[in-house]
């Protein structure tokens, strides 16, 4: 296993910088030494350095934004290096993103949003909007099950094609 550094808590960015979609998480990972998003390995890397956590992350991740239902390829080889962003700790959203996916109340505090501007989608109490703001639940199997990620895929075409 290859020693990791711990990130910091400033404001870190990983991923294709200019990725339509950014996701915000409160707790970052170890990221192995050298390591940069666009290696071959990079998913794997750090699912290695980090463990079965960070697979669920990026599973979730691939099952939300894959736009075809092969969304292990798309985890393996094409997540973060095309369409991704990840932000740790960010206290406003990214310039360059067209969609924000914001993981938790953790991270929407840290952005310092107003929830009272978000609305519920599909009278789902644990899926909120606002423009082109998403509030989902921390990204784990058990808070975010397949039905709700179908709920998000839906939202999320809808809302490409406007």
């Amino acid at each position: 296993m290859v020693k990791g550094q711990p990130l910091n808590k400033t404001h870190i960015l990983f991923g294709h910088q200019k990725g339509q979609y950014a996701f915000y998480l409160p707790n970052a990972p170890l990221l192995p030494n050298s390591w940069h998003h666009t290696q071959s390995d990079a998913i794997a890397s750090i699912i290695q350095l980090n463990g079965n956590h960070w697979r669920k992350i990026f599973t979730l991740m691939a099952k939300i934004t894959c736009q075809d239902h092969d969304w292990k390829t798309y985890r393996d080889q094409f997540l973060l290096k095309t369409n991704e962003q990840i932000h740790i700790n960010a206290d406003t959203l990214s310039p360059t993103a067209q969609i924000h996916i914001i993981s938790g109340q953790s991270a929407a505090e840290q952005l310092n949003l107003n929830l009272k501007h978000f609305q519920n989608i599909h009278n789902q109490t644990s899926l909120k909007v606002f423009q082109s703001q998403l509030l989902v639940p921390y990204l784990d199997y058990r808070q975010y099950p397949n039905a709700l990620i179908e709920i998000t895929r839906e939202y999320l075409n809808q809302f490409s094609h406007k």
